[in-house]
């Protein structure tokens, strides 16, 4: 026979699975794209603290665009799940999208006219840094894409030989992005979205 107890706790657990869900689904959810947007303003601050020091004028076009990539990462970042990116690249697929990405070649051509190494260095660490941050918040929001990236470390470790671990787990979430999804796809709709 059931009694008060077992009701009490069939109650108490049904509250718990609710809270639990609101907490994972909700606030998680909402605290990840906050902490996305926080690293994404973080990295485009130090883009223009950079410029400001005088190592590349603020009308140069490779600060300019890159800017502009970080702009639309801020402001399509909610956007930016897998399965978006997903229906995004059948979307492309469908409408008979080559692989060449209008950012990019942008991107490519304004370093090429930077003279200075040490500023395109600079500038493909920034970006660098806003990609991985991007890889980041992919995985962490996919199941499948974690599951491939905890995969990809021992792959990694073969390629890259048995090095600092930190560095291995660095890589494997923009290894694993760039081997499911094409980046570029990501880039242009971010510049996209700045443009919007």
């Amino acid at each position: 026979m059931i009694g008060i107890a077992d009701v009490s706790m069939v109650f108490q657990t049904a509250v718990c699975i609710v809270g639990l869900t609101f907490v994972l689904l909700k606030l998680w959810a909402e605290h990840r794209l906050d902490a996305f947007r926080q690293e994404m303003f973080a990295i485009r601050d130090e883009l223009f603290d950079y410029a400001a020091a005088g190592n590349l004028s603020f009308d140069a076009p490779a600060y300019r665009l890159l800017r502009r990539f970080m702009n639309g990462f801020i402001r399509y970042g909610h956007q930016l799940t897998f399965f978006r990116i997903c229906v995004t690249m059948i979307e492309l697929k469908l409408a008979g999208y080559t692989s060449e990405s209008k950012w990019t070649e942008e991107w490519r051509k304004s370093l090429e006219r930077i003279r200075d190494d040490g500023v395109q260095k600079a500038l493909v660490q920034f970006h660098d840094r806003a990609m991985m941050c991007v890889a980041n918040r992919l995985i962490l929001g996919s199941p499948v894409l974690l599951s491939l990236a905890l995969c990809s470390i021992p792959v990694l470790m073969v390629q890259m030989g048995w090095q600092n671990l930190k560095q291995i787990l660095n890589k494997a979430p923009i290894f694993t992005l760039s081997h499911v999804v094409d980046t570029r796809i990501i880039e242009n709709q971010a510049a996209a979205a700045a443009l919007a």
